[in-house]
This record gives C-alpha cells, sequence and structure tokens, in this order.
C-alpha cells in the first residue's frame, strides 16, 4: 500500500498522517512518493493495483475523474454527486502525528520540493516558533481523550474577508453575507451569555468594521486558540468561502463539542441533526442563536452532544480509524 501526490499541501496533513499513523500501528512500511501527475490537493491510495483517489479541494467541483478511479473520497461532496462509486470524505481538520518521524521516511525529491517546502518546514518546527501552525502545535495527542463539564460556556472565534478583494459578484455576496453574521453572532453570543469567548480576527478590514469585537492577537494564534477551545462546551460554525464548511467543525467534534451551526450543504456520513448538531435555519439566521444555545445548556445537553461528536470523530475523523474505515469500504 503506497501513498501519491504531487504536492504536500496543508490540505492532505488530514490523510499524510493518518496514512503514517495507520503504517506504525500495523507494523507496516510507510511508502509515501511524490507523484507529479497527481492533481494538487489530491492523493491517492494504491492498494495491490486498485487506486482510491481522495479529493480535498473545498470546492464542490471535482479535482480529477472519478471513473478514473475503483473509489473516489470527496470532502465538499454535494448530496446529488454522491453515489457507490464516489463517497463523502466529511470533514477536513489539519492535524499531524510525530511530524519527525513522518520526515524521516520521505525521499528527498518530497522533502526538496519547492512547492511542498512550507509543509516541509513546518513539519521541521517542533517547538511551533517558525510558524503559528507547525504541525507540532497540530499533533492529534493533544486534543483530549474525553468530554469535560465546563458549565456550558460558547465560543465563536472566526475572521472576516473583505468582499472587495475578489472579483466575482456571487462571491463578494457570499463574502457579505458571510461577514454579516459573523459579526452579528459574535455580538449576540457576546451580549446574552457573559461566560462566552466570541471574537473576530484582528485584521484591518475587522477594525474597520466591528471594532467592538475583536479577538487580542494573542487569541489567534493556533496553539492559543486549541488551549481556549479546550475549556468550552458549545461552539458555532458557519459555511467557508465557497458554502461548505471550513477547518473549524472537525476540530470542534475532536473536542467533543456540541455543535450549532449554519445548514449544512455537503453529504456527511451519520452526522445527525439534534444528535451531532443543532442547526440554523438559513446562514443569516444569527438571531436564532441564543435559543439553540438555551436548548444544549437545558439538562446539560451540551454533554450528551459532545459525547456524541467525540464518539462520531474518532470514528471518522482520528487518524485511529481514518484509514482502517476506508480501507473497510475498498473490501
Amino acid at each position: 500500500m503506497q501513498l501519491l501526490f504531487s504536492t504536500w499541501t496543508h490540505h492532505l496533513n488530514h490523510l499524510i498522517y493518518s496514512y503514517f499513523y495507520f503504517c506504525q500501528k500495523e507494523k507496516i512500511k510507510v511508502v509515501i512518493l511524490r507523484d507529479p501527475s497527481v492533481v494538487s490537493n489530491g492523493a491517492i491510495l494504491d492498494i495491490n493495483g486498485e487506486k482510491i483517489f481522495f479529493d480535498y479541494s473545498d470546492d464542490s467541483l471535482f479535482l480529477d475523474n472519478p471513473e478514473k478511479f475503483s473509489l473516489y473520497f470527496k470532502r465538499s461532496l454535494r448530496k446529488v454527486d454522491e453515489n457507490t462509486n464516489i463517497r463523502p470524505l466529511n470533514f477536513n481538520v489539519p492535524l499531524s502525528y510525530k511530524s519527525l518521524s513522518l520526515l524521516m521516511k520521505l525521499k528527498s525529491d518530497l522533502l526538496l520540493d519547492k512547492w511542498s517546502r512550507v509543509e516541509v518546514l513546518k513539519a521541521f518546527d517542533i517547538y511551533g516558533l517558525a510558524s503559528k501552525s507547525s504541525h507540532c502545535v497540530l499533533d492529534i495527542r493533544r486534543y483530549p481523550e474525553n468530554v469535560i463539564d465546563n458549565g456550558g460556556k460558547v465560543l465563536f472565534h472566526t475572521r472576516l474577508w473583505n468582499p472587495d478583494n475578489h472579483p466575482d459578484t456571487d462571491e463578494k455576496e457570499r463574502r457579505r453575507l458571510q461577514n454579516e453574521f459573523r459579526i452579528n453572532a459574535c455580538r449576540i453570543i457576546k451580549k446574552n451569555f457573559s461566560n462566552s469567548s466570541v471574537g473576530l480576527f484582528a485584521d484591518d478590514f475587522s477594525r474597520k468594521l466591528a471594532p467592538d469585537v475583536l479577538l487580542d492577537p494573542k487569541e489567534s494564534k493556533k496553539n492559543n486558540y486549541l488551549n481556549t477551545l479546550l475549556h468550552y462546551n458549545i461552539a458555532l460554525a458557519d459555511d467557508g468561502l465557497k458554502d461548505t464548511p471550513g477547518w473549524k467543525i472537525g476540530e470542534y467534534l475532536l473536542f467533543g463539542k456540541a455543535v450549532i451551526t449554519t445548514p449544512l450543504n455537503i453529504s456527511l456520513d451519520n452526522f445527525k441533526e439534534g444528535i451531532n448538531y443543532e442547526v440554523l435555519s438559513t446562514r443569516s439566521s444569527y438571531i436564532e442563536i441564543p435559543d439553540k444555545i438555551e436548548c444544549l445548556l437545558k439538562e446539560k445537553k451540551y454533554l450528551e452532544v459532545g459525547n456524541a461528536n467525540k464518539e462520531w470523530s474518532n470514528y471518522y475523523i482520528h487518524p485511529q480509524n481514518y484509514i482502517e474505515r476506508i480501507l473497510s469500504i475498498v473490501k
């Protein structure tokens, strides 16, 4: 079994480290090869000549032709596109596992590839000094094993995107709606729940639009954010730039948080409303957030949902089962 990709991008970290985790666990040889023919943000798992494609694009469009492969697993898969050959990759998380040990298994052509340089350097950055998202910071071993009751505290750390920085009219409107939701979500949570932690990444655009809900720059660093996330029970999520979930929601699940989200427009395995998450009626319905929070606070339902998400993420996201689940489908 070997893993092939052209360029090591952050989108692929979930798969690369899950593959490495599986090989370590099963005590089999790690074979990771650079193959320039594989499209960027995609990878192929070759199992005795049977090729399984992994599409980590955050767009609903396909990176490659699914008919070329025995199975095609896609992040951001629309429900209408799912079939027996095309399966969802669920949520993607920028996690890692023993990064220096992984680097020792890689060949020089990949380590020296200029397009892979950023992730290679992040993997070497074991103290998190050069990058706020070094692979040491993202190591799955730092994630909690159990759900802890923090009193139902609420968290939503996010950022804005300037519509003027994109030429497409539809994308401009998408960003405007997204910014409006994120600003008002922070404000309404802050107003109604004193034990919350909310705010926007403090760039120039956010300072201009919403100076009242800015995060301290220290809070935006990945290491500090993950440490903060440990101490909250309810977390808010919304769609990213292409109307698909970003990194945040997968992290929530691995940390065992109860999730409130805008509508999910992608195909997911056994991820159910009322069990794994509470959903707002539209991507602009920030006014509904306090009622959703109160629903989770009642009789500490947030713990029930958090435990369901910890169990779900252990099976569908955590490296301990990520490749095993794929292989069970292949068989």
